[in-house]
């Protein structure tokens, strides 16, 4: 039998330690009151290039951003942390507009400058400075160019400290989506503040580097994660901006970059133009999948597959199923992953079925493999989920095949995720009829010891499911009406039921279709069909 290799890329980790031990000495150094007091540059009094304004904020968000009375959050890991220190609630403020905001907005930064104008571990962080940079150059015009001369001297004397304070830490930075943030930054900076143009050149050499590693053959961003994948095409379509404005070379591999990761980003929605769930459990906005949107070409054809990056796509009239049979390629693609592959996500017209995760775990649960709509053995998880946010334990490849006949599709893969533990192997057959209407699966499980396997599929939370003949079947109702029956060749299936509070602070019930059992025989069979009626 063929052997497979697991990667636990011992080698990176080491090195990584290493990284982190010149990391620890460079936050002694940013903690000295005498860090960047010794930067001689000259304050600036104005910008040269205003970015182009093109990206519209949410609303919602700036409303509910306008009754906030505590932005004392200390919790990186919240999502109003990164919200407020990033500055990123200007676009949402701008797009409301009024004089009464661009006043508000004022005071907002003069108070955060005067909390924040030294260096903080977690307020100074490489990306959340890169972002903060973006928004203030970005909105400079709008927000700041009217104002007072001693407030903007405070404004471009702290550009100056946090653009210094990047380039001084660019090489302890990770390889991940985060540097491309940091190079967007610095071009910003080298070609929209006056004395700084020396940056320009260093920055867009690091530019073609990082696209060279990070963007793959098939177009996908390297960490597998469809959010991450559209921030990235993000940063990139602004750096092409301002190139174009500041009438600087736009570089064939980046015009060619953001046409391919454009057509990846239409491969990874659903016909609602909802945005799949892979490597990530949090719902991305409405608003910025559609702003995304409106500044890509929709591609004649979205494809099949991506090769490279490890993904499949069955588009019927109505249904659309996208599978995830890839692994990261190296460690640092790790970065953020989830400890999962066979997941996958179903939706009928427009709206979804089956999604990969669900977004009621927090924290690590929200990576583990039972927390998707795979496979789950022994109750461990398939990749070994490290403390740094990275993965290992992670086999070489996963074999794949596709069939295709009359309309219909027929997929396999091969999952070795659970190898080196149990010596198991999980190959997941799916198969969706010409009309998209008739979805069968199929999980064998070759393990040679007896373990209890659960299999789950989450539902979305528009789904409404209840059990019936006894609990061997599930029907699911759909919001337009449409109905779903999930069966398989269990005598019971479990439906489970948990509540989650959403961002909006509103209470939301999470489901998912749970079968288990034990690996009794040297295979294990369990079949599985989700039809409509």
């Amino acid at each position: 039998m063929e052997s497979i290799k697991i990667r636990n890329f011992y080698g990176s980790r080491i090195l990584e330690k290493i990284h982190k031990t010149r990391s620890f000495i460079s936050k002694i150094i940013c903690s000295s009151p005498f860090y960047n007091k010794l930067d001689l540059d000259e304050t600036p009094r104005n910008v040269t290039v205003v970015p182009p304004n093109f990206w519209k904020g949410d609303t919602k968000r700036g409303r509910s951003f306008l009754k906030t009375k505590n932005f004392n959050i200390k919790n990186i890991k919240d999502d109003f942390f990164f919200y407020y220190h990033s500055f990123s609630w200007l676009t949402d403020l701008r797009t409301l507009g009024n004089e009464n905001l661009r006043i508000y907005s004022r005071e907002l930064t003069k108070q955060w400058i005067k909390n924040n104008q030294s260096w903080n571990s977690k307020t100074w962080k490489s990306y959340i400075v890169a972002s903060r940079l973006c928004s203030w150059i970005h909105h400079f015009d709008f927000f700041f160019l009217t104002s007072k001369d001693d407030f903007k001297e405070k404004i471009f004397n702290l550009i100056i400290k946090q653009v210094n304070h990047l380039v001084k830490n660019f090489s302890y930075h990770k390889r991940n989506s985060e540097l491309i943030r940091i190079i967007k930054a610095l071009i910003y900076v080298s070609i929209c503040v006056p004395h700084k143009n020396s940056l320009y050149q260093i920055a867009i050499f690091n530019l073609k580097t990082e696209i060279t590693k990070q963007i793959l053959k098939d177009g996908c961003h390297f960490q597998r994660n469809p959010k991450i994948h559209m921030e990235v095409l993000y940063d990139l379509i602004d750096i092409r901006s301002i190139l174009n404005i500041a009438n600087k070379k736009v570089f064939a591999d980046l015009q060619s970059a953001i046409e391919k990761m454009s057509v990846v980003n239409y491969f990874f929605l659903h016909k609602d133009n909802s945005l799949a769930l892979f490597n990530q459990s949090t719902n991305v906005s409405s608003e910025f999948i559609n702003e995304i949107i409106s500044h890509i070409p929709k591609p004649k054809k979205i494809p099949r597959e991506l090769s490279e990056s490890g993904f499949q796509r069955v588009d019927t009239k109505d249904t659309v199923l996208i599978l995830d049979c890839g692994v990261p390629q190296n460690y640092n693609a790790t970065y953020k992953c989830h400890s999962c592959t066979g997941g996958f996500e179903i939706s009928y017209k427009k709206k979804r079925i089956i999604v990969n995760s669900s977004p009621n775990f927090k924290n690590n649960i929200n990576k583990s493999t039972a927390a998707h709509s795979t496979l789950t053995l022994n109750n461990t998880n398939a990749y070994k989920v490290l403390n740094n946010d990275h993965l290992s334990r992670i086999p070489e490849t996963i074999k794949v095949k596709r069939v295709e006949r009359y309309g219909a599709n027929f997929l396999e893969i091969e999952n070795y995720s659970y190898k080196q533990q149990y010596d198991a192997t999980h190959k997941r057959l799916i198969y969706v009829d010409k009309n998209g209407t008739d979805i069968r699966g199929e999980e064998n499980i070759y393990c040679p010891s007896e373990l209890t396997f659960d299999i789950r599929f989450y539902l979305d939370e528009s789904i409404k499911a209840s059990e019936i003949n006894n609990g061997k079947a599930i029907l699911l109702k759909l919001p337009n009406g449409t109905g779903w029956k999930f069966i398989s060749s269990f005598d019971k299936i479990n439906l489970v039921s948990s509540q989650y509070i959403e961002i909006s602070k509103q209470p939301k019930i999470s489901e998912h279709i749970h079968l288990t059992g034990n690996t009794s025989e040297l295979i294990s069979v369990v079949k599985w069909s989700l039809k409509k009626y």
